[in-house]
C-alpha cells in the first residue's frame, strides 16, 4: 500500500553535512540532506543517510528521523 505524505516545508543542505544518527542505541557517522516538514504531524524530521553493520554485513539506511535522533559529531580540541 503506498500513503501519499504531502511535503510542507524543506530545508536543504548542498552539499549535505556530516552528523551522527541514532539507530539501535548507538550512534553511526552520515549524512544529513535536509530537514523536512510534511503534513504527517510529526514535525520536523531530518533527511539522512548512513551506514551500519548488522549481523549479515554492512547496510545502507535512506530515511528520515527525528531531531533527538541527529547530531553534529564533535570536532576534536573543540
Amino acid at each position: 500500500m503506498t500513503v501519499s505524505i504531502r511535503l510542507l516545508e524543506e530545508r536543504p543542505f548542498d552539499p549535505p553535512r556530516a552528523v551522527e544518527v541514532e539507530a539501535d542505541g548507538q550512534w553511526w557517522a552520515g549524512h544529513q540532506t535536509a530537514w523536512r516538514l510534511c503534513e504527517d504531524g510529526f514535525g520536523w524530521r531530518a533527511a539522512v543517510t548512513w551506514r551500519q553493520l548488522h549481523d549479515y554485513g554492512w547496510g545502507r539506511h535512506l530515511t528520515s528521523v527525528p531531531p533527538d535522533r541527529v547530531r553534529v559529531p564533535v570536532q576534536a580540541g573543540h
